[in-house]
């Protein structure tokens, strides 16, 4: 054995997951090139196949090579390894491979190291490793059009391939597991060319009308158009026809400067049929580098030659009633997508049936209809409407017939039976209801005549201020048809969006002019609740606030069960509420019982506040039948800054030319900030300045210290002021102190008495 077979033999062999019930075997911890541990070759793997094993196509395209891995008769394997191979020398490279992996029989994926799982690679753009699938997958090609999607099946795998340049790409495909050499290869051969092509479809025309055909070709790389290329049309079968130019059954013209080869299919004799064109393209041979012509593409389209056809369809209302228009309906299409050329109609009136009106217009000659409707596109129709009238009972039938171009022509006949109805109709409602209730009208229409009466319809036109279900002021039942003698109810239910009287009229309808109508009158009520809050404008911080609530029954119903809510906006507290007005939560709510027409009824609540700001309270009513009413109120809560001003002297009494110490308090007792305070002490000509302090800076001018604005004070703080003076001279003496502020109208004065010995 040779060393390398010796070293292949060591590696580990790949098999399919658990979910591979045929073929199942021990897998290998470490799956090396599908050999397994003990040196056996797969025991199942038998061939490799590759499709599509030659193709041409343009440069610059992506394309897919499917691999498939079978056994001995044919069966598909999966979690087999292949390794794909582009040998040098050729142009293209690997774009995208099947990164399925491995897995055991416990659906695991094996890895062939700690690190590194057997997952489908790509190395180099020319070598990369895939694994055959365990189940068919979608390899979706990542754009919109499902058609070029591939199904790739269990046992296969894959690979993508481009070429940026024209040459051919050589592709290997080697399954390591195949133990027979000549069976692990497959083979497929890519020819890339620089051109795109684009080949008429297949299409289908009128018998002995020529068709053209085209291809065009262009370079891939830049859409230049591509001159001298061979395209050769052969007809395959079918009638006999041939191509143009050179009215011959098989032709090849060569591309022009726009790249277009274009020939012109006719037939020998107009026949129905089919042509197979089968379509080659030929790449022209270059000298220069010794290229010989090559069929870069093959082709076919199917050519349908079809004759045109017609058909004519007729109908009419079973039965209609004696002097009632009715209607026939002719309709004439063609049978396929062939014109239908110089039809016209007629139509015969039977007697006792008399023409009313058509769309389009007829030409009349006595009983006899006639339309002039030309030509009728392929896979088209014509539609004629004819208005008749009947005059008598008994059965009528009535028979169109078309002629068209070509000796085309059909008939079709329908058939009516005029009858003698009858229409009669009743409404009642009750005369008072309740706006919440609705009005309910019983409607009865009924057939006294002696014939069914057809496509009976009830209308019945609300007044203003009723709407039917959906807001309709329109109510219409289709009947249908009401046999002779028979009779139908129905009930109507109305709203009413305001009270009052309403009247209308009801009419029935049917074919042939029947007619009857039926009125009602009934009288709508509703209860109407107002409401009115009122509350003060303005409050301060801690004050209670009162709110009265007046709900009045202003309607010409009672207002039954009457709940009024009140709902207390934040930052206000529950107090008390008067007419047994019970609270929980931020909600007062009274239950005022059933309200007489004009009666009303007062409430008050009042609340209590611990901050300012702007309370905006809302109150609603509402009660059976009475729509809910709201009303709201605003009062803004402030505060008041409230400024304490005292001033103590320290020491009392003091020797002359001892220091005395004034202590200035200002203290905010109120509920707002205060703003802008300002101090001024003024001390005795007795005494003399030695220093000052406080939370502002101060000057002093002539026996007056000023101290600046201090911006705020928060309510219940305060800020102190020291102001330190000496003694020069005995005497009762008196140290006064002023306080403003933004608020305050006037000043505040204090002073304090001092005895100097």
């Amino acid at each position: 054995m040779s060393k390398t077979l010796a070293f292949l033999t060591g590696l580990a062999l790949i098999l399919a997951p658990a979910c591979n019930t045929e073929h199942q075997h021990v897998v290998s911890a470490e799956p090396r090139h599908g050999y397994d541990v003990a040196g056996n070759w797969d025991q199942h793997a038998e061939h490799i196949t590759v499709d599509p094993a030659v193709d041409v196509n343009p440069v610059r395209t992506q394309h897919v090579l499917v691999a498939t891995v079978t056994t001995f008769d044919g069966a598909p394997l999966g979690g087999r390894r292949v390794e794909w191979m582009i040998p040098e020398g050729g142009v293209g490279a690997i774009v995208e491979v099947d990164q399925h992996g491995v897995y055991n029989h416990k659906g695991q994926l094996v890895r062939s190291s700690p690190y590194r799982s057997e997952l489908g690679e790509k190395y180099s753009p020319t070598f990369a490793v895939t694994h055959t699938n365990n189940r068919d997958e979608l390899l979706d090609m990542g754009n919109d059009d499902p058609a070029d999607d591939i199904v790739v099946k269990r046992g296969q795998t894959w690979i993508s391939i481009t070429s940026a340049t024209e040459g051919t790409t050589d592709v290997i495909a080697y399954a390591p597991g195949i133990r027979n050499w000549a069976d692990h290869k497959a083979f497929a051969r890519k020819h890339w060319m620089d051109a795109t092509w684009t080949m008429p479809g297949d299409a289908t025309n009128r018998v002995g009308e020529k068709h053209p055909m085209m291809v065009t070709l262009k370079k891939q790389s830049d859409g230049t158009p591509l001159a001298g290329y061979a395209v050769t049309y052969t007809i395959d079968g079918g009638p006999g026809a041939v191509l143009d130019p050179g009215g011959k059954q098989s032709v090849t013209v060569k591309t022009n400067a726009k790249g277009e080869a274009a020939v012109t299919l006719r037939q020998t004799k107009p026949v129905v049929g089919k042509n197979p064109v089968l379509i080659s393209i030929v790449k022209p041979a270059n000298e220069a580098c010794c290229e010989p012509e090559e069929e870069i593409a093959a082709g076919n389209m199917t050519k349908t030659w079809v004759s045109p056809g017609i058909a004519i369809s007729k109908t009419a209302p079973a039965k209609a009633l004696g002097g009632q228009t009715f209607k026939y309906t002719i309709v004439t299409s063609t049978t396929n997508d062939l014109d239908t050329r110089n039809a016209v109609v007629t139509d015969v009136l039977p007697a006792g049936i008399s023409y009313v009106s058509s769309t389009p217009s007829a030409t009349v000659s006595g009983q006899k209809l006639t339309w002039n409707l030309g030509t009728i596109p392929g896979g088209g129709s014509k539609t004629i409407t004819v208005n008749v009238k009947g005059a008598k009972p008994g059965t009528y039938r009535n028979c169109a017939e078309v002629k068209a171009e070509a000796g085309l022509q059909a008939s079709d006949c329908a058939e009516t039976v005029i009858t003698a109805p009858a229409l009669a109709l009743t409404k009642t409602v009750k005369p008072e209801s309740m706006i919440c209730d609705g009005v309910r009208y019983t409607l009865v229409v009924s057939n006294p005549g002696d014939a069914p009466a057809q496509n009976v319809k009830i209308t019945d036109n609300l007044p203003a201020g009723l709407t039917a279900s959906g807001g309709s002021s329109a109510v219409s039942i289709d009947v249908g048809t009401l046999p002779a003698g028979g009779s139908k109810t129905f009930t109507v239910k109305a709203n009413a969006s305001k009270p009052g009287t309403f009247s209308n009229t009801a009419k029935a309808t049917g074919d042939g002019g029947l007619t009857a109508s039926a009125s009602a009158k009934t009288t709508v009520r509703q209860p109407v609740l107002t409401i009115v809050k009122k509350a003060p404008a303005r409050s301060f911080i801690g004050r209670p606030i009162t709110y009265t609530v007046t709900v009045a029954n202003t309607g010409d119903a009672v207002a039954a069960d009457v709940t009024l809510v009140d709902r207390l906006p934040a930052g206000a507290k529950f107090a008390s509420a008067s007419d047994g007005g019970s609270s929980s939560g931020s909600t007062v709510r009274w239950l005022l019982g059933d309200m007489a027409p004009k009666a009303s009824k007062t409430v008050t609540v009042k609340v209590t506040t611990s901050g300012a700001g702007t309370l905006v309270n809302r109150v609603t009513a509402e009660g059976v039948c009475a729509a809910e009413v709201a009303a709201e109120t605003t009062t803004i809560v402030e505060g008041i800054p409230a400024l304490l001003l005292e001033v103590v002297d320290v020491d009392d009494p003091i020797e002359v030319g001892a220091n005395e110490t004034y202590v200035i308090v200002v203290t905010n007792q109120g509920s707002a900030d205060g703003h802008q305070i300002g101090i001024k002490a003024t001390f005795p000509a007795e005494m003399s300045f030695v220093t000052a302090s406080g939370p502002t800076s101060h000057t002093l001018s002539g026996r007056t210290i000023t101290f600046a604005p201090l911006g705020s004070l928060a309510p219940k703080k305060d800020a102190t002021y020291r102001v330190t003076v000496k003694a020069n001279a005995e005497g009762d003496v008196r140290f006064a102190v002023q306080m403003t502020s933004a608020e305050l109208t006037s000043p505040v004065d204090e002073t304090e008495a001092t005895r100097l010995y």
